[in-house]
């Protein structure tokens, strides 16, 4: 259910990416169209699209890996990967969309720097826990493989 889950999630993510894609093309080709004028920055716009599409293959590849090494991953790490890996290029998202205020305005969030540190620690946290867990999966199995070769090695040794 938890490997659905994120394989569901990362098909989010790739939906959301591909979306993106479609107004930059849109965009592209009609540079005066109404759509055009809603993006205030299109630099910001390409890395979103770019962030959403890197933010799918991570956990498109967790789930993945989860699933071969038979982990369940905890609920912990995959709300932490899913909320960072959302949240993250949705900043770069809502710049493109968002008129920048003069140098000397008030800021309009006040909180937008906490709110960073909260996706990117989220981020950091869930996808190095989610590594942890593949890479300590694949040493066992890679361990208990070793072992049944140097047994069978054993056992054909001795019935020579």
């Amino acid at each position: 259910m938890r490997i659905t889950f994120l394989l569901a999630f990362a098909g989010l993510l790739l939906a959301i990416a591909l979306t993106i894609a479609w107004v930059l093309a849109e965009t592209l080709f009609f540079p005066h169209g109404q759509l055009a004028g809603l993006i205030v920055d299109r630099n910001s716009l390409i890395r979103s699209h770019i962030d959403y599409l890197m933010m799918a293959q991570f956990i498109f590849l967790f789930a993945l890996l989860f699933r071969q090494y038979s982990i369940i991953p905890p609920w912990w790490v995959m709300g932490a990967s899913c909320y960072g890996a959302f949240f993250n290029p949705l900043g770069f998202l809502k710049w493109a969309l968002i008129a920048k205020p003069p140098a000397d305005a008030p800021p309009i969030e006040p909180h937008f720097s906490l709110q960073g540190a909260a996706t990117f620690t989220c981020t950091t946290v869930g996808f190095l826990a989610a590594v942890v867990l593949i890479i300590g999966a694949a040493w066992r199995s890679s361990k208990a493989r070793s072992e049944a070769f140097a047994s069978q090695a054993r056992a054909d040794a001795s019935a020579i």
